[in-house]
């Protein structure tokens, strides 16, 4: 990868760039306008207004049974963001790009209080980070299920029986 781009995306530009006859810089605008239309229609394909409020009524159901203990600052973060899901880069409809201080704004808590909100929520496992300014909104344990389901088809999980062994043993003698 090289500091601006791809080779490959260089090759795309000037490609563009020859084929219609403009300046590099002006394919290149071209191009990512192009990508960003794309990307606006394929999220308005994959996020109908229906399918975000119900993502959001179930997020918000999960939310007040499982996050009693979660305190109330970091509930009102919570829903800020359930306000603006599908505005994540992907098409993932539980994605949000909000950066801490529009999320400040649109809370009204300073801003060191909804980063540490936003830590709360992470570390309960009720959102991940998916880039700068971009959660994933997450219920806790969601996908346990799924990760044991591929845990338990590893075909061969021991490579050094040996050395499993010896951790087993370790395992069980410090945590008696």
């Amino acid at each position: 990868m090289t500091k601006n781009g791809s080779n490959a995306r260089k090759a795309r530009i000037r490609a563009q760039a020859d084929k219609a006859s403009t300046t590099y810089r002006q394919a290149a605008r071209q191009l990512s306008d192009e990508r960003a239309r794309w990307m606006e229609t394929a999220r308005a394909i994959f996020h109908s207004p229906e399918e975000l409020r119900d993502t959001r009524e179930i997020y918000l159901i999960d939310l007040s049974e499982k996050g009693d203990h979660l305190p109330e600052l970091v509930k009102v973060c919570l829903y800020a963001l359930t306000l603006r899901l599908g505005t994540g880069r992907l098409i993932d409809p539980r994605g949000v790009t909000c950066t801490v201080t529009e999320l400040a704004a649109a809370t009204g808590l300073s801003l060191a209080a909804v980063e540490n909100g936003l830590y709360v929520a992470e570390a309960h496992g009720w959102i991940r980070g998916a880039g700068d300014s971009e959660y994933r909104l997450t219920v806790p344990g969601e996908d346990i299920d799924m990760y044991e389901y591929w845990l338990e088809k590893q075909k061969e999980p021991v490579l050094d029986a040996t050395v499993y062994q010896r951790m087993r043993d370790q395992l069980i003698a410090a945590t008696r």
